[in-house]
């Protein structure tokens, strides 16, 4: 699984342009933005007439919008009760989950959501002066039987390093501030790693 993550800022043409540069790479891109809820909504409308599929767009913790756009994948900030919620009324419904500790991925997969998002891995941007997980949290998170897609400084070099335990792999500026051939050399990366490492 790869799934993108939008920068948190107002989305424009230009975020568009690159998601159809890389719509085939990716099985998801979460739209997390402060960019306001009608202005989302032609947003999202211009995205998908360009031809992005609506089976790949996850929105981020608006249940309003997503029903207001008849979208059905949904993500969640760790331990919002809104996720639990909505799995259990609409079970047919893919709701992820931002899972940092052991604690919350426990939750998450016992409420039944689909997958969650961990991290971070490596040193990021997104997360200035933060130490990444260590190794044995890793392993912690990765033996509670749940599907976990990787976050965190993940690019073209770093990818490497990920455990192939890791259901996916996930990331923000991999996929918006490098050029589509880097983000398809990622990819290509994780892919082979998959493809060695697990039986």
């Amino acid at each position: 699984m790869i799934v993108v993550v939008t920068p948190y800022e107002r989305l424009t043409q230009t975020h568009i342009d690159k998601l159809l540069d890389i719509e085939t790479y990716i099985d998801g891109v979460i739209l997390r933005t402060p960019t306001e809820q009608d202005m989302l909504v032609n947003w999202i409308e211009t995205l998908l007439r360009a031809g992005f599929p609506k089976s790949k767009v996850i929105v981020h913790t608006d249940v309003t919008l997503a029903e207001r756009m008849g979208i059905q994948q949904l993500h969640f900030r760790e331990g919002d009760m809104t996720a639990f919620a909505l799995k259990a009324q609409k079970p047919s419904y893919q709701v992820s989950m931002s899972a940092h500790s052991v604690e919350s991925i426990v939750t998450a997969r016992d409420r039944q959501l689909d997958f969650g998002v961990y991290g971070h891995l490596f040193m990021s941007a997104s997360k200035p002066g933060q130490a990444p997980r260590t190794k044995d949290a890793i392993q912690q998170a990765l033996s509670q039987h749940w599907p976990l897609v990787a976050i965190g400084g993940i690019d073209v070099a770093s990818v490497k390093e990920v455990a192939p335990q890791f259901s996916g792999i996930a990331c923000i500026q991999s996929a918006f501030a490098t050029s589509t051939s880097t983000f398809k050399e990622m990819v290509q990366h994780w892919q082979q790693l998959k493809k060695e490492r697990m039986p």
